[in-house]
């Protein structure tokens, strides 16, 4: 398809001017919550989990792009991972104790159902006895840490719930109407689509063509920086929404990065104008 000659190339992002306060506000802030998950809070360590795999997954979509060969589809669907710390941090966040301790406990139930598939499967093997005795072991010092009463640790499936994925988020009552608008917004800007590709489906299936065929691109790496922008993007709004629920001190830190955004990108800065203006106002 030949490029329409209205289409002018975008303006490029100045990667180090973003990435740098980035990472620095990202250490500060893991550090921070490190300090404060020495008091024990279910809430910090969940978020310190979440911060932590998004951070290395945005990372690891930067490496994918960084030189050649080049995997910019692959990097977009790595920020499927980042959309989903996102999505948890927000649920999480509303409220903080229950909804951290289900987060936790939701874990222990997928991989007590595990074992117990093992269990059906091998008990009369005798080279997977010892495996399983290791894997109940395990489960019992989670029952342990996580104050399980008998029932959710001898019948998880009874007594406790999965934790909900996006979709579920939205069509559930466990957020404020307020951040379900929101939420809507991105689900249906972002991970629908992401999504779409992450499952090989005809829409990913093609962009992994595409990105084999340099020679068909109107703006050669637009591929590959909207990948790097998209994981800069989720990964501050996870930022964002962890400041905002525990007051760290960094909203002057976040607002800089997010005008920076904004200034390049009409996403970023409607989902600015749409919430995070109004959650980093502090400072």
């Amino acid at each position: 398809m030949k490029k329409p000659e209205w289409l002018k190339p975008p303006s490029p992002l100045p990667f180090k001017v973003v990435n740098q306060p980035l990472e620095k506000s990202t250490n500060q802030i893991f550090s921070q919550l490190s300090e404060k998950s020495k008091e024990q809070n279910g809430f910090i360590s969940v978020v310190m989990g979440l911060l932590n795999v998004s951070f290395q997954t945005y990372k690891a979509i930067r490496k994918l792009v960084a030189k050649d060969p080049k995997y910019p589809l692959q990097a977009s669907i790595l920020s499927r991972t980042l959309m989903d710390a996102f999505f948890n941090i927000v649920m999480i966040t509303e409220k903080p104790i229950e909804y951290s301790r289900w987060y936790e406990i939701s874990g222990y139930r997928n991989m007590w159902e595990d074992y117990d598939r093992q269990m059906k499967e091998n008990e009369n093997d005798p080279e997977s006895k010892l495996h399983l005795i290791e894997s109940k072991k395990y489960l019992d010092e989670l029952a342990e840490i996580f104050s399980l009463s008998h029932d959710e640790k001898e019948n998880p499936k009874k007594s406790i719930d999965y934790w909900p994925i996006p979709s579920r988020i939205l069509r559930g009552k466990f957020v404020s109407d307020e951040k379900k608008i929101f939420l809507k917004v991105v689900y249906n800007w972002r991970y629908g689509q992401t999504s779409d590709w992450s499952h090989s489906a005809w829409g990913g299936v093609s962009l992994g063509m595409f990105a084999n065929m340099p020679e068909t691109h109107w703006f050669p790496g637009k591929f590959e920086s909207d990948a790097v922008y998209t994981g800069i993007l989720f990964l501050l709004m996870v930022l964002s929404e962890i400041e905002a629920s525990c007051n760290l001190g960094y909203e002057q830190d976040l607002r800089y990065i997010w005008t920076i955004l904004n200034s390049y990108y009409d996403e970023a800065k409607g989902y600015y104008q749409m919430r995070y203006g109004l959650l980093l106002k502090k400072g």
